[in-house]
């Protein structure tokens, strides 16, 4: 490779790209010599500023403080009223309440609607008088507490979305978002567990009651305010996305398919009984769960990018998915007209529901992109369309499902 090379293949960007990735030196280095001989040359300028970017930009510190209070704000929210409160009490019911409607506070902020405001301030309200009013540990109340995260999610995304909160893009956008946030997360997560670890054991030394005053304190408060801190870490500092979820995405999509591949007859062979055994149940939706996720994922950060093998893969295992999701709703069926109906049968009957039809529209779209001449928006609408179902079942199963059941 030399200045004459990269020359001549200035209007085929994907030779410069494959080039470069092959040899970054070298690129450079002929890069350099190329635009030494054509200095006005637009394509080989696009291709110094992208390799020689200069100084980092500084982080605009002053836009970090409404987001660093509300951070502050959401830490203190969760953690002052579980002093005269049972913390056991308190924390299961309005912990994932009060951080999440700190991230919607936070993704409000960008319009600043008032009417959007007001909707979300009044479910706010309505969900923490019915989480406070909820008796009793039945199994629709625990369901109840275990869904309300995730209706809380779904108002987070309208959040996010804003007024084009019906747009493929915006949805898109969103769990793009929710990829960079887990990663980071746990990053941030890691980094202060191993910071707290260091302080614990330092101030161990001087108070044998640190520990616990930390954990109580610090540690809650952190744990509250991580997930902000890691969104504006992410839109101010990064200013772009790490690239990380559609990585793993690569990596553990193979790598799924052939676990599922090679499990399930084994499985099957073994005597594993989806209809008599609840467990084995039990991991077969958790998983379906997992690669509808991973897969949504994918689509997300593939883009607009031509089919390629990846896609490949990830149709065999939606086939294979969709294969669990009917061996599991099934049996749940089976379940239902053996011993009736319960607060759990239900739960996981309309999940399965909403996984197979998700799953259903993901493998379909791929075929009709693949055996077609579809544009590859036909993934992203795939992938979206029945994000706002999750949060529908999500909102119903928090909020109804126990007054259904008594609280039973």
């Amino acid at each position: 490779m030399n200045a004459t090379w990269v020359a001549e293949h200035r209007a085929d960007p994907r030779a410069l790209e494959n080039s470069h990735r092959q040899d970054p030196r070298a690129f450079k280095q002929a890069l350099q010599e190329a635009l030494g001989d054509q200095p006005d040359d637009l394509v080989l300028q696009a291709w110094d500023a992208r390799l020689n970017p200069g100084a980092s930009p500084t982080v605009p510190w002053k836009s970090l403080v409404p987001g660093l209070a509300l951070a502050v704000a959401t830490a203190l929210a969760l953690r002052l009223p579980a002093l005269w409160l049972d913390e056991e009490w308190f924390y299961p019911r309005f912990a994932p309440l009060l951080v999440l409607l700190g991230l919607a506070l936070h993704f409000w902020a960008r319009e600043k609607s008032r009417p959007r405001l007001g909707a979300l301030l009044a479910l706010a309200t309505f969900a923490v008088i019915h989480v406070a009013l909820l008796p009793g540990e039945g199994d629709s109340v625990l369901l109840a507490l275990a869904h309300l995260p995730l209706a809380a999610f779904a108002v987070v995304a309208f959040q996010f979305c804003g007024a084009k909160w019906r747009t493929v893009e915006a949805r898109l956008d969103f769990v793009r978002y929710a990829g960079e946030l887990l990663i980071l997360g746990c990053l941030m997560a890691l980094g202060g567990g191993v910071f707290s670890a260091l302080s614990i054991a330092l101030f161990e030394r001087i108070n044998p009651a640190a520990p616990e005053w930390y954990a109580t304190n610090i540690g809650v408060m952190g744990a509250a305010a991580l997930p902000l801190l890691a969104t504006l870490f992410h839109e101010k500092v990064l200013t772009r996305p790490t690239g990380a979820p559609a990585l793993l995405a690569r990596i553990f999509t193979p790598l799924f398919l052939a676990m599922v591949g090679i499990y399930l007859p084994f499985a099957l062979l073994g005597g594993a009984n989806p209809f008599t055994d609840r467990n084995f149940l039990l991991i077969v939706n958790g998983l379906l769960l997992v690669v509808t996720a991973m897969t949504v994922l994918s689509v997300a950060e593939r883009g607009k990018a031509p089919w390629r093998v990846m896609d490949h893969l990830t149709m065999g295992l939606l086939g294979l998915c969709l294969l669990l999701d009917g061996l599991a709703l099934s049996s749940i069926v089976f379940r239902l007209a053996s011993f009736g109906w319960t607060p759990n049968r239900v739960a996981v009957v309309g999940a399965n529901v909403i996984v197979l039809g998700h799953v259903a529209t993901l493998l379909k779209a791929h075929w009709n992109f693949h055996r077609s001449s579809a544009q590859g928006e036909v993934l992203g609408r795939a992938a979206t369309l029945w994000l706002p179902v999750y949060g529908m079942w999500a909102a119903f199963v928090a909020f109804l499902l126990p007054l259904i059941f008594r609280y039973r």
